[in-house]
């Protein structure tokens, strides 16, 4: 979650006991992971299914193609986009082709500016995984958004989610937030894998879009711990209708949590803000 900007110095070097002139040494940009062939390359139209696409390029130029597998959500790449307003979010895992390219049909529900994400997890290297950036502009009117608030009861196509009354959650700091899930009969429901968790939690801070990323797994489960520096956490769902919550988000301010889950095979999204001290 950091935008690097690479230096130019201009270094001069001095000989010792001598009046020849200073020699200038340019030090060349540092060589970091890219995102080369990107698409869209310009505006789209919304509601329409557009091509999102992109390799990732390694220092060395050549594409990255050796990505982590395994039944975890640690794998692969994570594509999520996000209107900047954070009213919307889309999140794919699409497929690595052996030449290294993604390629991911996308439909943008309506205009504005959108944040693509890109969370890679190689196989090999010293970084467990890094996030790469592009905006996508969708053509037409733009009608802002309001972020809204927290609410702690809230039911989405019949299942009703029941979080904390007044959830505390301070950065750098892991925290947990249990959330019960039933169904329009009253009963738990039973959550259903999906992108190798039983639950996403996907964390965007309001006005700068810090991300941050958690799931929730089931016990025993491989490849569901999340880092922010040395600190860890990992999300649990031992019983049906309960999702515990690993929340660890790295700078204080307002950040909108969007909660994923399949709670009886259906995919919902529901929303979280939360005031982060």
């Amino acid at each position: 979650m950091r935008w690097c900007a690479a230096l130019v110095l201009l270094l001069p070097v001095v000989a010792g006991c001598s009046s020849s002139a200073a020699k200038k040494i340019e030090i060349a940009l540092a060589k970091t992971y890219e995102l080369a062939g990107f698409r869209p390359a310009g505006p789209v139209r919304p509601g329409e299914a557009t091509t999102v696409a992109f390799t990732i390029d390694q220092p060395s130029g050549s594409p990255l193609t050796n990505y982590r597998t395994g039944a975890g959500p640690h794998t692969g790449v994570h594509l999520i986009i996000v209107r900047t307003d954070l009213s919307t979010i889309i999140h794919r895992h699409p497929r690595v082709r052996p030449s290294g390219r993604f390629e991911q049909r996308i439909v943008f529900p309506a205009p504005g500016r959108y944040r693509v994400i890109v969370d890679a997890y190689p196989r090999t290297g010293v970084l467990r995984n890094f996030q790469l950036f592009k905006d996508v502009t969708v053509s037409g009117k733009v009608k802002r958004q309001p972020l809204g608030g927290y609410s702690a009861n809230t039911v989405v196509d019949g299942f009703r989610f029941v979080a904390p009354a007044h959830p505390r959650v301070r950065s750098s700091q892991a925290s947990f937030l249990t959330v019960r899930v039933t169904d329009a009969a009253g009963k738990p429901a039973h959550f259903r894998p999906w992108f190798g968790a039983l639950a996403h939690a996907i964390f965007f801070r309001a006005g700068t879009l810090d991300y941050f990323h958690t799931h929730v797994c089931s016990p025993g489960a491989n490849g569901c711990t999340s880092f922010v520096g040395a600190t860890r956490i990992t999300g649990r769902s031992s019983s049906p209708g309960k999702l515990t919550i690993g929340v660890l988000v790295p700078t204080p301010g307002t950040w909108k949590l969007f909660l994923q889950s399949q709670p009886n095979g259906h995919l919902i999204t529901v929303p979280y803000v939360l005031k982060v001290s």
